[in-house]
């Protein structure tokens, strides 16, 4: 394959263009300071599932009020291991949490408690939002590496894809439809 197939090592150039035609790629992840109690209930039991909603929208109601008992309220309520902490989850990322739970994340401002309990697949969420740090735009020569290397490797892979297409185009197969090098011509 190394023999029949080459693979052209991208310039600076070259991964500058892709960087700015890709800069949403590079950026670093939101982060969020977050505490939560959880009400505990698979969706799958409804009678449960409402139950914890009630519950839940009881302690929101309470916690409207009486915001600074955050805390003590999930130390009381929570079935997550985070209650001995006042259900303070340290920092998380997208992808850290339920979906529904990263959505709630990112539509609160720090210092808000959700109005509504969050339902997840987990059971129904008090939500605090304490900080919100931005993500930022990574630097291109902090990055560059890695975007040759990713170059390289899609340039490899489809050197290979249109070495095979070719043997298969020049082959009597029988009984398969393959694809020709015409049809893995990439822009």
């Amino acid at each position: 394959m190394e023999q029949e197939t080459s693979t052209p090592t991208p310039d600076e150039a070259i991964c500058r263009r892709y960087y700015q035609h890709n800069l949403q790629r590079f950026r670093s992840a939101d982060l969020f300071e977050a505490a939560h109690i959880l009400f505990a209930a698979r969706p799958d039991d409804c009678a449960a599932y409402a139950a914890a909603r009630t519950e839940a929208e009881a302690v929101t109601a309470a916690l409207h009020d009486a915001p600074q008992r955050f805390a003590e309220m999930a130390r009381a309520h929570s079935a997550c291991p985070s209650k001995a902490a006042g259900g303070n989850l340290g920092q998380l990322s997208p992808g850290d949490t339920a979906p529904e739970f990263d959505a709630a994340l990112r539509a609160m401002v720090p210092g808000e408690i959700t109005t509504a309990p969050v339902a997840s697949r987990f059971g129904h969420h008090v939500i605090r939002l304490h900080r919100r740090i931005e993500g930022r735009q990574l630097p291109f020569e902090r990055v560059q590496e890695r975007i040759a290397d990713y170059l390289v490797d899609r340039a490899r892979h489809m050197a290979i894809a249109q070495f095979v297409a070719r043997l298969a185009a020049a082959a009597q197969i029988t009984g398969v439809d393959l694809p020709t090098p015409a049809d893995l011509h990439v822009s």
